[in-house]
């Protein structure tokens, strides 16, 4: 009864574990097909995301294009008296024949007749009075760009997308509408060139619900209006987004993402279609689900097969434990017995309590044995050696043979010996029988079990081998011969170590002999890793699981072995991951310094020029574009900071420098510092420290102020009325060590942040909503790069707010008490880094402006000219030399109150000229010296400062930065000069703080270069296009100069605004003579050269990418580097063949550029 429960419950068990395997199957695969479309979705949702984000980027673009020419129109309407200039029409038609995207400019006058169009045969006098886009602005004088539903043009014929500003005579009565038409089929024909895949979708729709465009356009479709779209439902909440949902248009279902544009009321859509998309994901899912069932079902019959085997196996047991019982029975009631023969070999005596009778009953007397013994198979030959022995007379021992006796079939071994009489005749046997019945059945099972052990060894699917303690392979299953090639038979009785490579074999041969010089333990279940060895050589990493036993005095050892070579892959593939990880974030520190210096070095042009251009003379309207120009330029240069900062604290590059300094003392200055800002926006700026607060801490000073007074900015810039506080105390006790942390709150009565955007303040790029960037500006880097900084100090920051109500962000920091009272305290100002360097230069104090006689070091010559008009348009005297050896000779004579110096120059550099005038003796040595330097990275600055240089100005070079810089070093000169004139040398040209706008006034339009169209978002520059913008190419590229554009043109309009065309056109000259002399030279010193053409490759490098020849720029650059790793030009160099014709082409392509005064402002007025 108990053996039948227990055979139940094991079939309970295996049921069990196969539902549960069963399930577990289901279940991974329903997590395979739950993951795989999770993938899908957020890779449909990532792609997605950026198609709708470079075509948002190319809408704005077009936009743009198209507002730029409407306002230089109006312009041109007032400069001529508020009246349209003769021949409008005809610069209409020019105006749009140059754009790409433009149907028709068209004026309407205030009657509501179109008066001018760019349409030839266009209607006279066509009434537009009914048009929406006239209406808007009659209704509304402060619409500014209106961007209409798409119409049928009744001058042009076409279908149009209308963008209008209202015209305002000089005493602001409305005197008409100007009319941009866009093509709406444009965008499509645009967007034909992104592959969505079939059945995607990109479109743009205006915020009212209107469609203006689509990648699949037609007249059925557009102007359509799917306001009620749930896209378009989401997009009115959020700026960006991403769902699956059936377009409205045409039923498809698509993964769809959209993003509104921040300067336009339009939205644009990327979508997918969802099943072409999601197909492989779909097939795979099913194959997941398949494979489940396919699984289940192998299960379910595994599990019949194991049931039906379990019961036979069970019947088997019961019978052969009754057999066991049976002949347990028999053997405790067994002893040896006796016999004997006659000379016949006939039983003659039998003697013993247990003397087996045979089937019928009775003693075998007069048989003889082969009468009574069982014959078994194969026992012939046996039997016959024990007759010959027999008949030989001689005696036995342990003959074993079978018997039929009445108890059943026993078993016998006898021993016996020959009987002789005292004349030596032969009289028969007599010897002992023992029953070894039970030892006879015992190795029947143990053949058994051996036999089912081998049939198991054999099928098993894991490579097992079994060696003893000499090394000597005893057994090799299937598997393993599947693994390795050889066959068991050539395996088995060799040694182990063929199994491996020689130096790993003579490892396990010494294991080995340790092994069996030692008493140590069988090893049991031990996991080791060693290097196989197959049949044709090959070799492959293995896992072997160690199982050790005895077998009488000999030791074994048996191995399950694994193949690992593919989890040895997954690893490496992992670290090569990683090691391309680390190699991309280095990629990125580069790639960051790269364009940091690429993109100052026109920077410096545009704002320099920017600085040239402002005047006495200049109008309202002309000074009100400058000051935009200006703030764009400043706002450009501080998001490369921002995001250079953001760059070296997450490659972990910045650290905390401790200074002690005085905590009210400081914030007194940074609070100082933000005052006007205040005081513009009629605000009241509090400050607050703590009475327990000690007035002296050592902390990371710059660190502190940079977060400080990134929060005020941020604050005065979000509160309209009211104020900000600027709290500090003391957080929690001192701490063993004594340190302790400090609080730093800015509280505000601003508009105050809702409770679900704030946990993402703090992410980059990230701001309250869209309309925060278009109301306020900024990147969203500054709150991350303050969350930075203060982790990297050991502190936290926060926010507490409630929307319409303030805010108060805090941040903590770990502060030392200060070691030494009479310490200086550390300074960072705010305009320019001035930084007192270790070689006794004197700090810039901060003073007046006043006349200075500057010395100007620098080897290129645009920059050189850019900085001397500047100083001397200030009123200050200049000596420009180009290299730092002339430098130091003009220190030496004296008479200088400042020296900017470029680091990088022919025969001296920046850096080694300074340490020259450091060495001199007396006040000269002590002149200060101001780098002008394009290296922002870390590093640069503590070289240049180690040098001895007083401060540095990284490039551009910005107007009000440089007249600080010699408004502190002329504070000796002002304060002796201060009773007689009692005023600076200028006027004071410092700029706002950051973040605060400025008072700005009109610029002339007709000065500025025309805008350049956009380019689609997919497109690239051709080679045969010379005059487009360049892109921007990977300087690893040893070919990347090749598909670079032959010359920037907004780069040369740049230098030829600032410097007038009279002087452009010499520029140009002398810049062909330039190139000549140089290609010659470089042509003609082919072959092993020196320094002097690396020079030489590296002016016309410098030269050339100021002037924008981008293609010559870079092509010499590569020159100079290619000279510079070989020790000269080899003969036959292709760099070198190559310079020629890009000169020549980059020479031929400037001479086209160069416009007469008079046509090239005519037409910047009228485009």
């Amino acid at each position: 009864m108990g053996g039948r429960f227990h055979l139940q419950g094991f079939i309970a068990a295996i049921w069990t574990a196969t539902l549960v395997i069963a399930a577990g199957l289901w279940a991974t695969a329903l997590a395979l097909a739950h993951y795989d479309n999770a993938e899908a979705m957020a890779r449909a949702e990532r792609d997605s995301g950026n198609l709708a984000r470079v075509v948002a980027e190319q809408a704005t673009r077009t936009m743009a294009e198209a507002d730029q020419i409407l306002l230089f129109l109006i312009d041109d309407f007032h400069e001529h008296g508020d009246s349209w200039p003769p021949g409008l029409t005809s610069m209409l038609r020019q105006a749009v024949e140059r754009s790409g995207i433009l149907l028709q400019l068209a004026v309407i006058d205030g009657h509501g007749d179109l008066i001018h169009t760019s349409v030839e045969d266009a209607p006279a006098r066509v009434h537009l009075a009914d048009r929406e886009h006239f209406r808007v602005h009659v209704n509304n004088p402060n619409a500014g760009l209106f961007i209409g539903k798409p119409v049928f043009g009744r001058a042009s014929g076409k279908w149009s997308i209308q963008l209008t500003r209202r015209v305002e005579n000089s005493d602001g009565s409305f005197a008409g509408v100007l009319v941009a038409s866009i093509d709406p089929f444009y965008f499509s024909r645009s967007l034909e060139e992104l592959d969505v895949g079939p059945n995607g979708a990109v479109a743009i729709i205006g915020t009212d619900g209107i469609l203006r465009a689509r990648l699949q356009m037609n007249d059925r479709i557009v102007g359509r209006d799917v306001g009620e779209s749930p896209v378009l439902l989401m997009a009115r909440r959020q700026p960006t987004g991403f769902m699956r949902v059936a377009s409205v248009i045409d039923g498809i279902p698509r993964l769809q993402s959209f993003r509104t544009l921040t300067a336009y009321p339009l939205i644009v859509i990327a979508a997918f279609d969802e099943a072409s998309f999601l197909a492989d994901t779909r097939t795979r899912q099913r194959l997941y689900l398949l494979a489940a069932a396919a699984c289940s079902l192998v299960l379910v019959g595994m599990a019949l097969l194991a049931t039906r085997q379990t019961a036979r196996l069970a019947a088997l047991a019961r019978r052969l434990a009754q057999s066991e019982e049976r002949f347990r029975d028999q053997a405790e009631t067994a002893s040896d017995w006796f016999w004997e023969m006659d000379a016949d070999l006939r039983f003659s005596h039998l003697a013993g309590p247990l003397v087996p009778h045979v089937a019928n009953g009775t003693l075998p007397i007069g048989l003889r044995r082969e009468d009574v013994a069982l014959r078994e198979p194969g026992d012939a030959a046996r039997w016959e050696r024990h007759r010959q022995l027999m008949e030989r007379r001689e005696p036995f021992r342990n003959f074993r043979y079978r018997v039929m006796t009445a108890a059943g079939l026993r078993y016998f071994s006898v021993s016996g010996r020959p009987i002789f009489d005292e004349g030596g005749h032969f009289r028969g046997y007599r010897g002992s029988a023992t029953d070894v019945t039970e030892r006879e059945m015992a190795a029947n099972r143990l053949a058994s079990s051996e036999a089912r052990y081998r049939a198991m060894f054999e099928a098993v699917g894991q490579p097992i081998v079994t060696i003893d303690e000499h090394g000597t392979v005893d057994a090799f299953n299937r598997a393993a011969e599947r693994l390795f090639g050889y066959r068991a038979a050539d395996v088995v009785g060799g040694p182990m170590t063929r199994l491996m490579p020689s130096a790993v074999g003579a490892v396990h041969d010494g294991l080995l002999a340790t092994y069996r010089g030692s008493d140590a333990p069988v090893p049991r279940s031990e996991v080791r890793e060693l290097t196989g060895r197959r049949k044709d050589g090959s070799e492959f990493p293995l896992e072997v699981t160690l199982a050790g036993w005895r077998e009488g005095d000999r030791r074994y050892v048996t191995g399950a072995l694994r193949d690992v070579t593919a989890q040895r892959e997954i690893e490496a593939s992992l670290r090569r991951a990683k090691e391309a990880a680390d190699q991309a974030n280095r990629a990125k520190g580069e790639f960051l310094a790269t364009m940091s210096h690429e993109i100052r070095t026109p920077m410096n042009g545009v704002l320099g020029a920017l600085a040239l251009v402002d005047g006495p003379n200049l109008n309202d309207d002309q000074r009100q574009l400058l000051d935009v120009a200006n703030r764009s330029g400043n706002a450009l240069l501080q998001i490369i900071d921002d995001i250079l900062d953001l760059s070296k604290l997450e490659a972990g590059k910045a650290e905390v420098e401790p200074v002690d300094f005085e905590l009210r003392a400081v914030l007194g200055d940074s609070i100082d510092l933000l005052e006007p800002a205040a005081c513009g926006r009629g605000l009241i700026l509090t400050r607050e420290v703590a009475p327990a607060v000690p007035d002296r801490v050592r902390a990371d000073l710059r660190r502190i102020r940079q977060v400080l007074v990134n929060l005020v900015g941020n604050a005065l810039k979000f509160t309209h009325r009211g104020g900000v506080a600027v709290r500090v105390g003391q957080e929690g006790e001192l701490s063993a060590d004594g340190t302790f942390f400090l609080r730093f709150e800015v509280a505000d009565t601003g508009i105050g942040i809702p409770e679900d955007v704030q946990p993402t303040l703090f992410r980059r790029f990230t701001q309250a909503d869209s309309s925060t960037t278009r109301r306020f500006g900024g990147t969203g880097l500054g709150l991350a790069i303050s969350r930075e900084l203060v982790t990297l100090m050991g502190g936290q920051i926060g926010v507490t707010s409630a929307e319409g109500k303030g805010s108060t962000f805090w941040f903590t920091v770990r502060c030392e008490p200060a070691a030494d009272p009479s310490a200086g305290v550390l300074s960072v100002p705010c305009g320019p880094e001035a930084v007192p360097a270790e070689g006794g230069a004197t700090p810039l104090p901060s003073a007046a402006s006043a006349s200075l006689h500057v010395l100007v070091a620098e080897d290129n010559e645009i920059n050189r000219d850019i900085v001397v008009t500047m100083l001397r348009r200030a009123g200050h005297r200049v000596t420009a030399v180009e290299d730092g050896l002339q430098a130091v000779r003009l220190v030496e004579e004296g008479g200088f109150d400042l020296v900017l110096m470029d680091v990088q120059m022919p025969v001296m550099d920046g850096v080694t000229a300074t340490r020259h005038i450091r060495a001199m003796p007396g006040e000269v040595s002590r002149l200060p010296i101001v780098a002008l330097t394009g290296n922002v990275m870390p590093g640069h600055r503590a070289e240049y400062l180690a040098a001895g240089m007083t401060a540095y100005l990284t490039k551009p070079i910005v107007s009000a930065d440089l007249y600080d810089v010699l408004r502190t070093a002329a504070a000796p000169r002002a304060a002796e000069a201060g009773a007689e004139d009692g005023a600076g040398a200028g006027p004071d040209r410092t700029a706002p703080p950051q973040g605060e706008p400025e008072q700005s006034s009109p610029a002339r339009t007709a000065t500025l270069p025309p805008p350049v169209p956009p380019p689609a978002p997919s497109s690239a520059p051709s080679p045969s296009a010379p005059l487009t913008g360049a892109p921007l190419t990977s300087a690893r590229d040893p070919e990347h100069w090749r598909t670079a554009p032959l010359l920037d043109a907004q780069q040369a309009d740049s230098l030829r605004s600032v410097i007038g065309d009279e002087a452009w056109i010499q520029t140009v000259a002398a810049f062909r003579r330039t190139v000549d002399d140089s290609v010659a030279a470089i042509r003609d010193g082919a072959g092993p050269g020196g320094a002097p053409l690396v020079r030489m490759a590296h002016t016309l490098k410098g030269t050339a990418a100021n002037i924008g020849a981008v293609r010559l720029s870079r092509l010499a650059s590569l020159l100079e580097q290619r000279m510079q790793s070989l020790g000269g030009c080899p003969d036959g160099d292709p760099l070198a063949e190559a310079l020629g014709p890009v000169a020549d082409a980059t020479l031929e392509a400037l001479s086209s550029h160069i416009r007469p005064a008079a046509g090239s402002e005519a037409e910047h007025a009228t485009v």
